[in-house]
């Protein structure tokens, strides 16, 4: 395939061609696919977004699967079964995103927006024979509305309203570049369809005002001004901006010169449009303001730079812009920008704010107020209030002391004025209030690390950590798209192990590409030790840690009781293993009231030092809990360390086999629910009411309850004895689940820290347990092997009920390995242990399985005695299962041996079993054999018995 083999087509239906040759793309979900894919051309999409994007909130269960086969059809129709330009990005064997290899020039949008941006360049230079030919050429690439034949996405939507701002941008500088060329009588119909479509555009009705007065159309210029401040006012409760208000002011006026210049504004674009804020050279409508005193007064045009690195955010971005130009009705717009520190609040506030400073045209304000900077004290509203009254031209000495009068005063100046205040960095509402603008034309834009919930007529937004594949984009623009492409899982391993933070993505981007000539494998490895990852993610002054140490610092200089405890909570959140933590299991971490508890970790989720995901659970960031980690290590004795991970731990343990008490355990298991705890108490459990609630409290926790046992057995001998007894109850909610890796986690554990600690009944028990995952895994032999190692530690301890619960398993071993003769010894030994000790249930088992052994040597006459024996103790004792599935086995055992219709009535009588319990397996296949014996009874001996002579139990 050459270089320009491929043309995707998006400026209307989705088209595809390769190599001239248009390829049909049928379904609607293969479209929708490659739609995705190219509106984020050349970045990774994660497979996330994209069953989000194809299924929304509800995906199929196998969407994963659908996926990968439309990925295939995809690749099939671009001709690319190598994948080099539909490329996956695996993490492991899954993958777990894809991106769409596009060059320049193959995607119709990539050249209209490039042909648009290069157009309003010309333009803005004053070329605008160039900038009309330009533009002239992008618009004739638009066939219709992108994606027409597409249905609608988050990611198509976006990029088509996107694409529809370009368009409608490109029409304006258009006739702009048109109207400077005197052309104004020819744009005039275009001009009248563009104000139709956008009546509240004040740089299009300028333009229209414009070209009407130089067509000798005075009248209808002003009528055009009339109309718009008619609807402004009506609409938006304001009056038209300073720049229009002149135009209309000159036009009055008859003045001559706009006859002889170029029009209002190249580059008034609206916000979020390409060359928005852009002056262009000649502009008629100047934009000076005067004071009260007619000297020239300064506009203020305060905010920083934008970041060339910028990425992402493009739905937190749109919110803003809809939150802070839909003002009027006499309120301020204002929108607060909360989360945790370096999560990029003030990137994106900076960003939204230079793309919506054209709609603010009487200036913008910023101040980065100082609420989270490490080593500075917050700013006063006073001395802002006195910044911001200078720059209005108050000079100093008529600025008031006091600050409310100050506000009252800036206010005052204010309040017939479009302007744009962004409040960087606020410690709190206090500092905020005193700052806010009350005309209606105003808009403020507020970040904070405090959620500021109490500051009225406010919109929230929380911003969080990036998705993966804004990350990774991230790291492109820093390092480079090559490096970062040459090396994907390195670049997967350093996005999570930045945790997706932005501020921790740049400071390593910057590190990496001031090292150019290091692989990004070598910055992964460093990364990956989490003892010191902190001191990785620095450069220069800027760092991770001194983001985090602002926010916690700040609770700790409080004088408030609520900030001292939230302080100690988030230390101690150090100690906790897992990824989340339930209200209950941090107030036994922090050894106090529940509700004190909560009441100081909802205050970390008010500074953004903890995420609440649920009502009761809470969350924090991994570079968080590594901060955390360093503070409880540095400020806490290690005997309070101690003492609040053991107080968890017996938390865990008590729930945990109080929610196992619920579940169906066998009754010959290693362990009995309610005996003491071995770390001394009997600690507070969860409530739990049924197996219901069981459940659902053993799924929640089940990741943090396997870290607290790895995490555990490695500290101190109280600990680790903990974390064996917590990795009991544990194995049997995950066995009937067969979650073998975790089981095989638990085991190793459990038998190494048994070893380390002496414990021999442990040990065996781990080794018990080992074998169960090998039963799993359907490996007989290593079975064999962990039973008989089990089998050795519980002679030597004289454990006669664990030798016989290990005789049992080691039987069926060797059942499974075809070494019957052996499995009828050990059975016989595991039948004499069990009726030694009264366990009514082990004999049952054990007899079913010594009949079965006794059929794999072909001793039908002994497996029959077996298996009868043991379907009449089952039915002694209750056990309707094991009845049943006594009842099938011997159904098969006489349909073998020809007794046809004996065969038929024991099946009968495994599906009439009257206990729930009886089991879906047992009832289920005695329906189907059920169905089949009545054929082959009319083969071999007649018709089958009536229903009304049949067995019911």
């Amino acid at each position: 395939m050459t270089e320009h083999d491929m043309r995707y087509r998006v400026l209307g239906p989705l088209g595809l061609w390769r190599g001239g040759e248009e390829i049909p793309l049928a379904p609607a979900k293969w479209r929708m696919l490659l739609a995705v894919l190219l509106c984020d051309a050349n970045q990774v999409v994660s497979t996330d977004r994209l069953v989000a994007e194809l299924w929304g909130a509800r995906p199929p269960r196998s969407a994963g699967k659908i996926l990968q086969q439309y990925v295939s059809r995809v690749r099939r129709a671009l001709g690319d079964e190598s994948g080099r330009l539909l490329v996956t990005h695996a993490q492991g064997y899954r993958a777990h995103g894809y991106r769409l290899i596009v060059r320049p020039g193959e995607v119709d949008a990539h050249r209209f927006t490039e042909l648009v941006d290069e157009g309003g360049r010309e333009l803005a230079r004053g070329a605008a024979g160039a900038a009309a030919e330009l533009l002239g050429e992008a618009l004739r690439l638009w066939r219709d509305a992108p994606f027409t034949d597409v249905p609608p996405t988050p990611a198509v939507e976006a990029e088509t309203m996107r694409l529809a701002a370009y368009r409608t941008q490109a029409r304006e500088s258009h006739i702009e570049a048109r109207l400077r060329l005197g052309g104004h009588e020819a744009v005039l119909d275009e001009l009248d369809a563009l104000v139709s479509e956008h009546p509240l555009r004040e740089g299009l009705r300028g333009r229209l005002m414009l070209a009407l007065y130089r067509a000798g159309r005075q009248a209808d210029a002003l009528a055009a001004y009339r109309e718009l401040r008619h609807l402004l006012a009506e609409e938006l409760g304001i009056e038209p901006g300073p720049p229009l208000q002149q135009l209309h002011q000159r036009i009055l006026r008859a003045d001559a010169s706009l006859l002889l210049g170029p029009g209002p504004r190249a580059g008034a674009a609206e916000p979020g449009e390409p060359g928005a804020g852009t002056p262009a050279p000649g502009d008629p409508v100047n934009g000076k303001q005067e004071t009260a005193e007619g000297r020239p007064a300064l506009v203020p045009r305060e905010l920083p730079h934008l970041s060339a690195t910028f990425v992402g955010r493009a739905g937190e971005s749109s919110v803003l812009h809809r939150l802070l130009t839909g003002g009027g009705q006499g309120q301020v717009a204002m929108a607060v920008i909360d989360g945790a520190g370096g999560v990029g609040k003030s990137a994106l506030a900076i960003h939204t704010a230079h793309q919506l400073a054209d709609r603010f045209p009487d200036g913008q304000f910023y101040v980065d107020l100082h609420g989270a900077t490490a080593g500075l004290t917050p700013l006063e509203p006073g001395e802002v209030l006195g910044r911001f009254l200078a720059t209005l031209g108050i000079p100093d000495v008529a600025v008031p002391a006091n600050t409310e009068e100050a506000a009252a005063t800036f206010r005052s100046l204010v309040a017939d004025r479009r302007m744009l205040i962004v409040l960087d960095n606020a410690a709190g509402v206090d500092q905020v209030r005193p700052l806010l603008p009350a005309g209606p034309g105003c808009a403020v834009l507020i970040t904070s690390r405090e959620m500021l919930t109490s500051l009225e007529g406010a919109t929230h937004l929380h911003l969080g950590v990036m998705f993966h594949d804004q990350a990774t984009a991230l790291l492109e623009r820093l390092v480079g798209a090559e490096r970062v492409a040459a090396e994907p899982e390195a670049t997967d391993a350093i996005v999570q192990m930045c945790g997706r933070l932005p501020l921790a993505l740049r400071i390593v981007g910057a590190r990496m590409a001031g090292r150019p000539g290091w692989p990004l494998s070598a910055f992964a490895e460093r990364l990956a030790d989490a003892q010191n990852r902190l001191d990785e993610i620095r450069v220069g002054d800027l760092s991770v840690r001194a983001s985090f140490h602002a926010g916690y610092d700040g609770l700790c200089q409080s004088e408030h009781p609520t900030d001292a405890a939230a302080a100690r909570a988030f230390r101690f959140c150090g100690v906790l293993p897992g990824s989340n933590v339930s209200l209950q299991a941090a107030a036994a971490l922090l050894g106090m009231e529940t509700w004190r508890a909560e009441d100081a970790l909802e205050r970390l989720v008010d500074a953004h030092l903890l995420h609440s995901l649920a009502p009761g659970r809470y969350q924090m960031h991994d570079l968080i809990r590594l901060f955390a980690r360093e503070q409880v290590d540095a400020q806490e004795p290690a005997a309070e360390r101690e003492q609040a991970l053991l107080r968890v731990l017996r938390f865990y343990l008590a729930t945990a086999e109080r929610a196992v008490s619920f579940l169906d355990v066998p009754p010959q298991s290693a362990w009995r629910p309610g005996e003491p705890s071995p770390a001394g108490g009997t600690p507070p459990a969860a409530p739990l009411a049924d197996r219901e609630q069981a459940e659902a409290w053993l799924e929640a926790e089940r990741a943090n309850l396997m870290a607290a046992v790895t995490h555990a057995a490695a500290r101190s001998d109280a600990a680790a004895r903990l974390a064996v007894r917590l990795a009991r109850p544990l194995h049997w909610y995950l066995y009937p689940h067969a979650r073998a890796r975790e089981l095989r986690t638990l085991a190793d554990v459990v038998i190494a820290t048994a070893r380390r600690l002496g414990d021999r009944d442990s040990e065996a028990w781990g080794l018990d347990h080992l074998s169960a995952v090998h039963w799993l895994h359907r490996d007989y032999d290593r079975m064999r092997q962990s039973l008989e190692a089990a089998l050795a530690i519980r002679r030597e301890t004289g454990d006669r009920d664990g030798e016989r619960r290990a005789l049992g398993n080691l039987a069926d071993a060797l059942a499974e390995l075809e070494l019957y003769e052996e499995s009828v010894a050990v059975q016989r030994r595991h039948l004499a242990l069990a009726a030694e000790a009264g366990d009514r249930m082990a004999q049952v088992t054990g007899l079913g399985n010594l009949g079965r052994a006794h059929l794999g040597l072909g001793r039908t006459a002994e497996a029959l005695s077996c298996l009868e024996e043991s379907m009449t103790r089952a039915r002694d004792i209750g056990e309707r299962a094991l009845e049943g599935l006594a009842l099938n086995e011997i159904s098969f055992i006489l349909f073998d041996e020809g007794r046809v219709r004996e065969a038929q009535e024991h099946m009968t009588r495994a599906t009439l079993l009257p206990d729930a319990n009886v089991g879906a397996y047992v009832r289920w296949r005695g329906y189907a054999w059920s169905a089949f014996f009545p054929a082959c009874l009319t083969l071999r001996v007649g018709p089958p018995p009536s229903p009304s002579e049949r067995p019911v139990g």
